[in-house]
């Protein structure tokens, strides 16, 4: 049983219940999130329900509590960001919750996130039962609760995650209006270098020292041919598989930075001709973080129905050199695979797994909820890959 001090939390107004749309990329932000802070306690009592037996640090296991496989191989994931890790075990965050934030949760995910990984990482257990968290996202997300495991996957939860983690702990406390200019009309590195200036304005956190980049993206109308240029910040990317039988990673890349036509009902407005035309827009790289999620787009919907690939998707494990698909300023490091959370079966009989590296021996371990397996190096790969969690930095044990 663990306790956690807590200071007073400010009740914010509650929004509406957040909808997902899997048929396109993920926004950056669950903008609908429900906001309701726990009410005033002094200290809570945290029973995460473990078994004891060292099974040596970050080698323990995560309860499954009603088909949440796709919470647990997320954390493990993170959990093997170790830089993040430190983080939370060494308190550091403590001093940076921001319970005054209307965007956060009030410290809430932040706090209970916290006590999972000190607990991963104590050695002290076998597995233990992420309640609380588990609760708390069933608190911001009713969505969760009501079809937990057959609706919902481990790429909502990680947005939900990452986005909880950095608005509880944003230094940010005063948000003013900031004009953007036309960037259209500069030079992208200066472009980029105000946009991402901006963009640190309004967010400061762990999450995106570590896990954010920076898009480039342009919108050309096929009317008058004006452009529009933004430079937008990311988390991870959501890359598209373009074939139904075997592909490699960096094809996914590649189509990821596919002009796509903008038509019909997805016509954008254009600010030249002042009415919506028929457009093209590019996606491209143009700076990475240090820490870089790759989501592969497995599901979509076809129809009414919606439906998996079981594309094997080659990745490598190490030295990935990214340069050719980063249009900015390249990182001279290569990205090194250290965590992938797996999806295998059917929509309706699916479970999800975690590979993960550890940091202390540099073995590789599947985490199956609250099972801890060897795992070796060549069985890494595999079609049941979702999220791949590569790093260009060192990651060493916290």
């Amino acid at each position: 049983m663990v306790m956690e001090e807590e200071s007073r939390p400010v009740p914010a107004a509650p929004a509406a219940k957040p909808v997902f749309d899997r048929s396109t990329k993920p926004s950056e932000r669950l903008t609908n999130i429900q906001h309701q802070v726990r009410p005033v306690t002094i200290s809570r009592m945290r029973n995460l329900a473990p078994v004891y037996g060292s099974m040596g640090r970050s080698r323990t296991g995560l309860k499954n509590l009603g088909n949440t496989c796709f919470m647990n191989s997320v954390v493990q994931c993170l959990s093997a960001t170790t830089l993040l890790a430190q983080y939370f075990i060494n308190d550091n965050y403590v001093a940076h919750i921001n319970r005054r934030n209307p965007l956060g949760r009030g410290g809430e995910v932040v706090e209970e996130f916290a006590v999972v990984i000190k607990a991963l990482w104590s050695g002290q257990y076998r597995s233990i039962s992420p309640r609380d968290l588990r609760d708390t996202v069933y608190k911001y997300v009713p969505e969760f609760r009501k079809h937990m495991g057959h609706h919902h996957d481990s790429q909502e939860f990680l947005l939900f995650l990452m986005d909880g983690l950095h608005e509880d702990v944003n230094q940010v406390t005063k948000r003013e209006y900031i004009e953007e200019p036309d960037y259209a009309k500069m030079a992208d590195e200066e472009a980029s270098r105000i946009s991402w200036a901006n963009h640190k304005r309004f967010n400061r956190s762990v999450i995106v020292e570590l896990f954010q980049g920076q898009f480039k993206s342009t919108i050309r109308c096929l009317t008058c041919h004006h452009q529009s240029v933004k430079f937008d910040s990311f988390t991870f990317l959501t890359l598209p598989i373009p074939s139904s039988g075997r592909t490699h990673l960096k094809d996914c890349l590649a189509n990821f930075s596919k002009p796509e036509k903008m038509t019909g009902d997805d016509a954008v407005y254009c600010s030249r001709c002042k009415a919506k035309r028929n457009s093209v827009k590019t996606i491209l790289l143009w700076k990475l973080p240090p820490v870089l999620l790759i989501c592969l787009k497995r599901f979509y919907h076809e129809g009414m129905w919606r439906q998996k690939l079981q594309t094997m998707v080659e990745y490598p494990l190490s030295d990935m050199d990214m340069s050719s698909f980063t249009l900015g300023p390249r990182n001279r490091n290569p990205y090194n695979l250290f965590a992938v959370s797996n999806h295998t079966g059917t929509l309706d009989g699916g479970h999800y797994t975690a590979y993960c590296k550890n940091a202390v021996n540099k073995r590789w371990y599947k985490f199956d909820d609250h099972e801890v397996y060897d795992v070796s190096a060549g069985n890494i790969k595999s079609s049941a890959a979702y999220i791949l969690f590569y790093t260009s930095i060192d990651l060493p044990p916290p």
